[in-house]
Parts: structure tokens; C-alpha cells; sequence
């Protein structure tokens, strides 16, 4: 399951709860002096709100509160508590609903009440007390906006507590409640990334209604999905089938043409002939080999075809002007090109207006700007796991994080990476450290971060006073969850032994793959006991992939350094007959060497690994869903 995508449903109730369903409070039909005033604070407080000033739009309704009595009393604390929400102000929300006695409310208040106070759970990271919350939240009488977010609330729990198929149920009872067409959009995604989720225990014994139940149809649809690779019946009769037993099925065209995408004999649609754009020289050129060979490798492997499509590499170290050479390939007859590799030059490409064919660029551009048609960017950017690092923490309940990262360029990007999602998602950066990247002592920035020098500086400057010995034991900070260790594997192997040093051997540690160097090693990695980290699948789960131990054979020093690269070269060969597909849907996923791809509007593919932590000096995966406290 993508992380991303696992954080965004967890976060879009918000815009559902607020905008929808702050309540409209009467106004005094009277023309009084009082009246005049509760209208001109009802303006402000929905002003406030539409211009995204949540805090003052809720210290409005409390206004409007204290200034009431009676129902609207109460319908002033719940916008005021679902403005605190929507602003981020969960300990705020919280208290307002202090002020609502549940004995004094009427059925649809009742529900707002129950609504925030599940929202706020799920903001503490306890999904089991917002389901808990909302256990009487819908009733008959309940308006169809109210029940729509109390659906989008409770799968959102279940889905935190990995009930995949409860939260699937939840997203089939919401769709009829949508009108708006993004929201229909979004609701399918997330309940086609649960049934997802599901094992193929429940997909084989489900708990439904027969035919033409439309969960059972969800059910169905999904197992299709996961069997058609290798199922003996084509897709398309299965699909047919399906539409037969289910033929008011809501499910989208959209992702019933993603499922008829990934037939097997449109899959093999391959280009007669390739164009690899890839540097011979230069200081990516083993990069570009290590690339290069996994392509290759899984060509060789494919199965047999009637026709083979040609594969002709093209060097862009020796061609300064890469759309000239781009031109070339085209002219020759590349009907797709895979790369080039550099930036520079992906940039120079980009801005040339010469993509005729469709182009697999090896690297990512700085530019979000939409991309010209038939261009996709693929790359292993550190930037995709200091998100995933954020994402990860933020689900198991860390809020605030502390960051030991290099100093130069690679640690200033994955360190702003890291801080600018972590912040999106609602975590503060307490302390940020950096250090030598080259260094062999770590310990000043460490002591540093953890604040041990203040508390030294404290010791010295009362003993200056006092003139005598004291007893005196370091103290560090203690405003922290976690750590985010940005280093490779030298120094990842120096920070763990130090923090405990400083007493900080208590402290979660989270990190990229950069700190594990993909080759297993009990007394390099044994300092690096309890660290968890991300990685691809290819390093972490090689049983899963024969191709793996085949390139090793061949290049053994190469493939041993070059590990992940070698890993990106087959998936890159793994997606060249998805990218149409990929791009016109947001569903289909590939598992690949280097993680689960996915593409999103703008044709990046991005990557969700997988998590292991450090145990014994060797690596052990964890459960790839994060855990989430109780």
C-alpha cells in the first residue's frame, strides 16, 4: 500500500467535516442592537473560515457562544471545535467539546459532537476510540452530509487498525453520498487501495451477500485483479463475466480499463525498437552501467516472443547536445527512449519540445510544472524515502523529531524532504544537527543536538558560584520522539553507540537506505541494532527475485556496489509497457525490484518500500503497515 496515499486518507476527513458541515447558526429575526451584533460575528466567523483563518473563525463562535443560549448555544461550540480541527488544533477542538453536554443536544448536534471527538482521536493516533465515538453517530434522521463524513471517519479508523475489509464497507456505503466528482474519484481510489490490502483468505471467503451485492462485487473485481497475470482465463472474459453477475456495479470505467490494461498479451506491446540514452564516460557512467545491465538482464529473461524488439544504446557523454541525439534515435527508428541519466541533461530535453515518442528519463527534474505528453521520470530520489521516514513515525505517534544530517547539498535535500512533510502532516522539528560528512567524530554535533553542552555549561557556571565540588550527571533533552539520521553506512554505524553514550539509547531511530549498505553483516551492523529503516525489495526480499541472483554471477564486485541501480534497470524494463496504462489511471500498482511503482499526474513514478529494522547486526523486515498506538 502507498504511503502517501495512506496519509492522505487519513487526513481527508478534514475538508469533508468542516466545510460541509459547520453549521449555518440562526440569526434573530429582531433588529436589535444584540441581533446586529450576532450577525456581524457569524460574517466574520465564516469569513475567517473561507479565507482559511481557522483560529480566528473558531474564537468567533466562541464568542458567538458566551453571547447565546439554548440550541444555538451548542451549534456555536461545534463550529467553533470543528474550526479548532479543520485549523489543526486538536487540544482546542477538544476542550470546546467540554462545553456540549450530551444530555442537553439534539440528534444531529449529538453527531457533530461524536464526529469531532472521533476526529480528534484519530489526530491522537487511536483510531479504536474514534470508532468507538461514532458507534451511534448515524441515525435515520441523520442529513446526508453528516452521514457522508461519518462514512469517511470510520473507514479511515479501520483502515488505521488494518480492518481493510470494514473500511472497504464504510467507502461503499459513502459513494452514493458524493456528488461531487473528485470526491467520487477519491472515495474509489481509497477503497480499491483497501480491497487492495486485503488477504487472499478473505478475497476467497468473503462475508458478503451473494450477487449483486456491491461489496461482494468489490470483492470480486479485486481478486480479478490480483490473479489476472497469471490466471488462465484472459481478462477480458473474467471482466465480462463479472459485468454479467453485477451489472449496476458502480465501479468506475476508469479502473475497469486499468484491469483490461494489464492483459498479458497487451502487456508484451513492446516497441520494435528501444533507444537507451546513457553515458560511457564521465562520473555517471557506473551508474549508467549498473543501469544498462539490469535493463539488459531482464530482456534476456523475458518470455519468448514473436518479435523482439532491438535495443541500441546511445552515448550521451560524447554528445553535447542531447536533443540532437535524441533526434538521432528518433530518425533511426526508436519508437521509445529510456533515458538520458544527467539532470542537466533530462532538463535540456524537457525544454526542447522534440518528445515525439514516449521517454523514460532516468532522473528526476527540479520543475513541477506539467510535463510534455509522453514524459515520464523515474529515479531513485532520496527525497521519496525521507517522505516515506516522515509518514512512517507520524503513524506510530511521534510528533516531535530531532535530525543529525550531513552538511552539503545531499543532506540539505534529503533533510528538507523529510522536515517539509513532517511539518505538512503536523510534527515540529525540535532540534537539527549537522556534521562532517567525511568526519570520524560525531560526538559535538550529537551533543549538541541532544543539548548535553547546555547542561554542562549549567553545571560549570554553579560551580563557578558556589566554589565547591558538586555532584553533577549530564542531562539531554527530552522534548523529542525520534530521531532522523541521515548518513551512510560509516557513520550510521558511529551514531547509534554515541546517542547511548548520551543517553539517548532509548530514542527511536529512523533512516533511509542510505545507512545499510545492502550487504548483510553481522559485526559491521551490529551498532545499528534497533534502527529502522526503508528499503527495496530487491536487497531486503531477494527470494522474490531469481534475476537477482543471475546478475551476480555475472557481475559480482559490480553488483555488490551497484545493488540498487541494477535493481532500477530491471523495473525500468518492467515499466516501459505500463507507462500508458500507469498514466491513465491512478490505480495500477507494479511491484517491483525496487519497490511498488506508481505513477502520479504529472508521470513521476514514485516508489513505496519496504521496512526493516536492524536486529542481531542483520536485517529483519517489520510489518510493512505501521503500527499505531493505543
Amino acid at each position: 500500500m502507498r504511503a502517501t496515499a495512506t496519509i492522505r486518507r487519513y487526513l481527508a476527513w478534514l475538508p469533508v467535516l468542516v466545510l460541509t458541515l459547520t453549521a449555518c447558526a440562526a440569526v434573530p429575526e429582531s433588529k436589535d442592537e444584540a441581533a446586529t451584533s450576532l450577525t456581524s460575528l457569524i460574517d466574520k466567523a465564516r469569513t475567517a473560515a473561507n479565507s482559511g483563518d481557522y483560529a480566528i473563525a473558531a474564537r468567533h463562535y466562541l464568542e458567538l457562544a458566551a453571547l447565546s443560549s439554548g440550541a444555538p448555544r451548542y451549534d456555536y461550540f461545534l463550529s467553533a471545535a470543528e474550526a479548532f480541527l479543520h485549523g489543526g488544533l486538536a487540544a482546542q477542538a477538544k476542550q470546546s467539546l467540554q462545553s456540549l453536554p450530551a444530555e442537553a443536544l439534539d440528534a444531529q448536534q449529538l453527531s457533530r459532537r461524536q464526529m469531532v471527538a472521533a476526529a480528534v482521536s484519530l489526530t491522537e493516533h487511536n483510531p479504536r476510540a474514534a470508532v468507538d465515538a461514532l458507534k451511534t453517530a448515524e441515525q435515520s434522521t441523520t442529513p446526508p452530509a453528516l452521514r457522508a463524513a461519518i462514512h469517511e471517519l470510520r473507514a479511515t479508523a479501520y483502515n488505521q487498525l488494518g480492518n481493510f475489509l470494514d473500511a472497504a464497507r464504510e467507502r461503499v456505503a459513502l459513494a452514493p453520498l458524493l456528488n461531487d466528482r473528485d470526491a467520487a474519484r477519491h472515495n474509489e481510489q481509497t477503497l480499491w487501495q483497501a480491497l487492495l490490502s486485503l488477504s487472499n483468505n478473505a478475497l476467497e471467503n468473503p462475508t458478503t451477500a451473494p450477487p449483486p451485492d456491491t461489496l461482494r462485487g468489490w470483492l470480486e473485481l479485486v481478486a480479478i485483479a490480483k490473479t489476472a497475470p497469471s490466471g488462465p482465463v484472459g481478462i477480458d472474459e473474467r471482466v465480462t463475466a463479472w459485468r454479467k453477475r453485477y451489472p449496476q456495479h458502480p465501479a468506475s470505467e476508469d479502473l475497469l480499463a486499468s484491469l483490461l490494461a494489464q492483459q498479458p498479451e497487451r502487456l508484451r506491446g513492446q516497441p520494435s525498437r528501444i533507444a537507451l540514452l546513457l553515458p560511457s564516460s564521465g562520473p555517471y557512467a557506473k551508474s549508467a552501467e549498473a543501469i544498462r545491465d539490469g535493463f539488459f538482464a531482464a530482456y534476456f529473461q523475458r518470455p519468448a516472443q514473436d518479435q523482439q524488439p532491438v535495443i541500441q544504446v546511445y552515448d550521451t557523454s560524447a554528445a553535447p547536445d542531447i536533443a540532437k541525439l535524441y533526434a538521432q534515435a528518433v530518425k533511426e527508428g526508436a519508437e521509445l527512449v529510456v533515458g538520458p541519466l544527467e539532470k542537466e541533461a533530462i532538463m535540456m530535453l524537457r525544454q526542447s519540445n522534440i518528445v515525439t515518442v514516449p521517454t523514460l528519463v532516468l532522473n528526476y527534474t527540479d520543475s513541477n510544472d506539467q510535463a510534455p505528453a509522453g514524459f515520464y521520470q523515474f529515479g531513485l530520489a532520496p527525497e521519496d524515502e525521507a517522505r516515506m521516514v516522515a509518514e512512517r513515525a507520524w503513524l506510530e505517534g511521534s510528533q516531535r523529531a530531532a535530525a543529525i544530517i550531513p552538511d552539503g547539498e545531499w543532506g540539505n535535500r534529503i533533510f528538507r524532504a523529510f522536515a517539509e512533510h513532517w511539518q505538512q502532516l503536523g510534527g515540529k522539528v525540535v532540534a537539527t544537527q549537522t556534521y562532517a560528512a567525511n568526519g570520524d567524530d560525531l560526538s559535538d554535533p550529537l551533543r549538541r543536538l541532544l543539548n548535553i553542552d547546555d547542561s554542562e555549561s549549567r553545571a560549570h557556571a554553579l560551580h563557578a558560584v558556589l566554589q565547591t565540588e558538586i555532584k553533577f550527571e549530564a542531562w539531554r533533552r527530552h522534548d523529542l520522539d525520534f530521531i532522523f539520521m541521515a548518513a551512510f553506512p560509516r557513520q550510521a554505524r558511529q551514531i547509534p553507540p554515541q546517542l547511548k553514550f548520551l543517553y539517548a539509547g532509548d530514542v527511536p531511530i529512523y533512516t533511509t537506505s542510505h545507512a545499510f549498505d545492502g550487504r548483510p553483516d553481522q559485526n559491521k551492523d551490529r551498532d545499528l541494532d534497533g534502527v529502522i529503516f526503508t528499503d527495496i525489495p530487491w536487497l531486503l526480499t531477494p527470494q522474490q527475485f531469481p534475476l537477482r541472483d543471475k546478475i551476480w554471477q555475472l557481475w559480482p564486485e559490480a553488483a555488490d556496489q551497484y545493488a540498487r541501480l541494477y535493481a532500477m534497470g530491471t523495473d525500468v524494463y518492467r515499466l516501459l509497457p505500463s507507462l500508458t496504462s500507469l498514466s491513465a489511471t491512478p490505480y495500477e500498482e507494479i511491484p517491483g525490484a525496487t519497490g511498488t511503482l506508481t505513477m502520479d499526474k504529472n508521470n513521476r513514478i514514485h516508489r513505496a518500500l519496504m521496512w526493516a529494522h536492524f536486529s542481531g547486526g542483520l536485517p529483519r523486515l517489520l510489518p510493512q503497515t505501521a503500527s499505531v498506538p493505543h
